[in-house]
């Protein structure tokens, strides 16, 4: 069985700045439901429910939040983006 997703701890600027991208909303639409991600999975909502309002697949969740843990804010950004 695989290890159960975990995410970082995020301090003040940084919740701040998810709440940020997630009210206004005026950017890119990856960027904004991979950030509504991060704080929907560390109020405790399950993979599978973040997967279900997110339109997207658990797999993909669990890459976001693994992806925010090793880079942060980059990770956010489509890989073409970062690169």
């Amino acid at each position: 069985m695989a290890e159960r997703v975990r995410v970082r701890e995020t301090d003040d600027d940084e919740g701040r700045r998810l709440l940020r991208i997630i009210r206004r909303g005026t950017g890119s639409v990856v960027i904004w439901r991979r950030a509504q991600m991060v704080p929907l999975f560390t109020q405790g909502m399950p993979v599978a429910k973040i997967a279900e309002v997110s339109f997207t697949s658990d797999d993909r969740v669990r890459d976001v939040i693994h992806y925010f843990n090793a880079d942060g804010f980059d990770s956010l950004r489509s890989p073409t983006v970062r690169s």
